[in-house]
């Protein structure tokens, strides 16, 4: 899996990298007096740092590093991550799903347009005893997608339209 070349230093030096842009961009905000937008920023922040934090609940330490981690190994795609998870064991193994996260990813930057832009929109949601991922990707996919293979455990399913293809994982 490719998060094994992202060390914790790297991952250490990106996230204070990514913290010090949005504080620049509040105080940029401040220095020209608009309020608003600073308060935006800050709120905005707050909330992304929120979804972020809540992935320790899902109790798949492999697979919330692939999630944490997404963004700066994958620069194609600009990440947003929304969480809605309650604690609960899982019985699914943790790193065969960030395995299949990043094969799927791997086959994704295959068929994208290195010009055109890519946002994905990824939803966690787990209850006590099930779990679900949902990958949408929007932007135009150019070349044939074909899943990867599951190796078990997990259920997999896919939707492909025009300029936004869905993927949802789930398990127990």
């Amino acid at each position: 899996m490719e998060s094994e070349n992202l060390t914790i230093g790297k991952a250490l030096k990106f996230a204070r990298h990514d913290f010090l842009n949005e504080l620049q961009l509040m105080l940029l905000y401040m220095d020209l007096g608009k309020m608003p937008e600073a308060r935006r920023t800050l709120l905005e922040a707050t909330e992304r740092m929120r979804h972020e934090s809540m992935l320790e609940k899902l109790r798949l330490p492999k697979t919330e590093i692939w999630l944490s981690t997404f963004e700066w190994r994958h620069t194609t795609f600009s990440k947003k991550l929304h969480c809605n998870i309650i604690a609960g064991n899982r019985t699914t193994n943790d790193e065969k799903i960030a395995d299949y996260l990043e094969r799927l990813i791997d086959i994704l930057e295959e068929a994208v347009d290195p010009m055109d832009e890519y946002i994905i929109h990824i939803a966690v949601k787990a209850t006590e005893d099930q779990w679900s991922i949902q990958l949408i990707i929007e932007g135009t996919l150019v070349g044939t997608l074909e899943l990867p293979q599951s190796d078990g455990g997990f259920e997999v399913s896919g939707v492909l339209r025009e300029k936004e293809w869905t993927f949802t994982i789930s398990g127990r």
